[in-house]
């Protein structure tokens, strides 16, 4: 089964709960090679709308087709990898692959079912080359100097497929209901792909993130 992630969400979206439901007692609905289940993201999207709402600005920048990398800061908490994914579907219809799952079941299937991909550079390359978009959280530190090596593994697929790096600023608190998700400029690609490479790449990508929470001021704290 495919992993592409084009304008995928819209016709399950769109359908009623009943024929999602009929599609899982009779074994039709679709997994993908990876574990996303899209029926089983739009069953909850209505749970997830009343815990949080997203204003996702300059959605021109998100591709709509073809594999990026979404790179965004991550405090402590759930919020961030939730709403990043919801205001990434509501813009393009397009699901996130949210890099970072622990591979132990039975926890495993389940955040593979919601779009979570282990870390590994060879899953990260794999969902890549097919197409999807991956979130990478770079944590709440951000300077450029505190970039750890998880990051650079983690980002070095995205030198390897050619995929596109979007920085993205999530705005809000962990107990809040309303989030902003700022979009920013894709970040050039450094000559090379060995570590150096990477490095800059690393660099680069946390610098951007930074810029976009400084420009929303300091109330993303």
């Amino acid at each position: 089964m495919s992993a592409t992630a084009g304008r995928g969400g819209g016709a399950v979206a769109g359908d009623p709960a009943a024929r999602i439901l009929r599609r899982r007692l009779d074994g039709t609905h679709h997994v993908d090679d990876w574990g996303l289940d899209p029926d089983l993201i739009s069953l909850l999207a209505p749970a997830v709308g009343l815990r949080w709402s997203v204003e996702t600005q300059m959605t021109g920048r998100l591709p709509a087709s073809g594999p990026a990398v979404l790179v965004h800061n991550r405090a402590v908490g759930i919020s961030e990898p939730v709403v990043l994914a919801r205001g990434v579907r509501e813009a393009t219809g397009r699901h996130v692959r949210t890099a970072g799952l622990v591979d132990v079941a039975p926890f495993a299937t389940l955040g593979r079912a919601l779009g979570g991909v282990v870390d590994r550079p060879s899953e990260l390359t794999g969902v890549l080359r097919a197409g999807a978009l991956v979130a990478l959280p770079l944590g709440r530190d951000l300077r450029p100097q505190r970039a750890g090596p998880l990051a650079a593994e983690a980002l070095a697929p995205a030198l390897t497929t050619g995929a596109a790096v979007i920085p993205v600023a999530l705005v809000g608190r962990e107990v809040g209901r309303r989030w902003r998700l700022l979009v920013g400029e894709p970040v050039d690609h450094p000559p090379g792909k060995g570590p150096l490479a990477v490095a800059e790449l690393v660099d680069a990508a946390r610098a951007r993130v930074q810029t976009l929470l400084d420009e929303a001021g300091p109330r993303w704290l």
